[in-house]
């Protein structure tokens, strides 16, 4: 038997973390979550993931940051951001450095989603 696809989730908004999380197992992947760049930066040190979705916009260490460290760590994990705050800008010179493979936004529609992850893995 096959072991479910590991999702990370880190956001500092409680209710996007709790809603992401409960969408995401309904839809059988394992979850793990975070509220900071450093609490994930922690998480992916002791267990791997599938797939990390990383909000931008946090205190102390943005999604780009995280990501970027995210990657020194975890070279073989998909990462990708939800943001309603990054500018163009910023995502498209996440994207173009491999930073992320796909960036979301806020208000994500549930079933494009889960969707669309899917399909990253």
């Amino acid at each position: 038997m096959s072991r479910a696809t590991r999702i990370l989730l880190v956001d500092d908004e409680a209710l996007v973390l709790s809603s992401l999380r409960r969408l995401l197992l309904r839809a059988g992947f394992e979850v793990g979550t975070a509220s900071s760049g450093p609490e994930a930066l922690s998480l992916l040190g002791r267990e791997g993931f599938d797939l990390i979705l990383s909000d931008f916009m946090m205190p102390g260490m943005n999604g780009v940051e995280f990501l970027r460290q995210a990657a020194a760590l975890r070279p073989e994990t998909v990462r990708c951001m939800l943001t309603a705050q990054a500018d163009r800008e910023t995502l498209d010179r996440a994207l173009a450095e491999g930073v992320c493979k796909r960036a979301f936004r806020k208000p994500w529609d549930n079933g494009a989603l889960v969707e669309e992850l899917r399909a990253l893995l």
